[in-house]
């Protein structure tokens, strides 16, 4: 019969119990090494999957290592329907009334003045026009009344307009922003610009796997970060009409 050597007991334990408990511990993290490699190859996966938001990770040998990627807005270009033919000839100013909301809702006053009142300030930081003064106690977006207002205010352009879809989730779901803005000739009567645009903000559920988990961080604020980003990209059409860029294959310097 062959010789099976049996299971060393406690005492024959050539090492203390104390080193034995040591050696086990400090083996642990060179356990977690292959999967903490394996983790740092998976991060630019994880990157490229998850667009333009920023992305971090949080590693702990001791626990599953946790991707972070901060919330971003969603949205496409902004949707003009009319737009002038020509940049203006001089600088404008411009007098900028509380958006109407469109929407059943309570208090739609508030929110069409707190939407408008943060447009105004990002376009105000965008430069948009030299001269754009908000009339806060104005009531909510009406053609006749604010063209009459804008006159007597000495304003070339009267900036109003809609907010049609209101829905601020917050940091525990979507928050989503839909605007229609017009702009109007105070002298001609006519309107110059019809633009629409909307964002959302989709709340993210966190993703476990085996290796890692996937978390998503939004800003304490949600619907300030869409109407901020929406507002930038209606800047960024006007900008262009005000001081449109040099066609391609000419320069604004002489060549020689």
């Amino acid at each position: 019969m062959p010789f099976m050597p049996s299971p060393a007991s406690p005492a024959e334990c050539p090492a203390p119990p104390a080193r034995c408990a040591i050696s086990a511990r400090c083996a642990r993290p060179s356990l977690r090494l292959p999967l903490l490699a394996l983790c740092l190859l998976l991060l630019p996966l994880v990157m490229s999957c998850s667009g333009p938001p920023k992305t971090g990770v949080y590693i702990d040998l001791a626990s599953q290592p946790v991707f972070y990627m901060d919330d971003w807005v969603r949205r496409g270009n902004p949707q003009v329907s009319v737009r002038p033919v020509t940049p203006p000839n001089r600088p404008l100013t411009a007098l900028f009334v509380p958006f109407r909301v469109t929407q059943q809702m309570e208090k739609p006053g508030v929110v069409g003045l707190e939407v408008s009142r943060q447009i105004w300030q990002a376009w105000l930081s965008e430069k948009v026009f030299p001269v754009i003064e908000f009339a806060e106690n104005a009531t909510p977006y009406r053609r006749d009344l604010a063209m009459q207002m804008a006159a007597l205010r000495g304003a070339q352009l009267l900036i109003g307009g809609y907010v049609t879809h209101y829905v601020n989730g917050g940091t525990s779901g979507d928050t989503k922003l839909s605007v229609s803005l017009e702009i109007w000739d105070v002298n001609t009567g006519q309107m110059i610009w019809a633009m629409g645009h909307a964002g959302v903000m989709e709340h993210q559920f966190a993703n476990d796997f085996i290796l890692f988990s996937a978390k998503a961080r939004k800003p304490s604020d949600p619907m300030w970060a869409v109407t901020q980003t929406v507002s930038w990209d209606m800047a960024q059409e006007i900008k262009l009409w005000i001081d449109p860029p040099a066609p391609k294959g000419l320069s604004k310097e002489p060549a020689f």
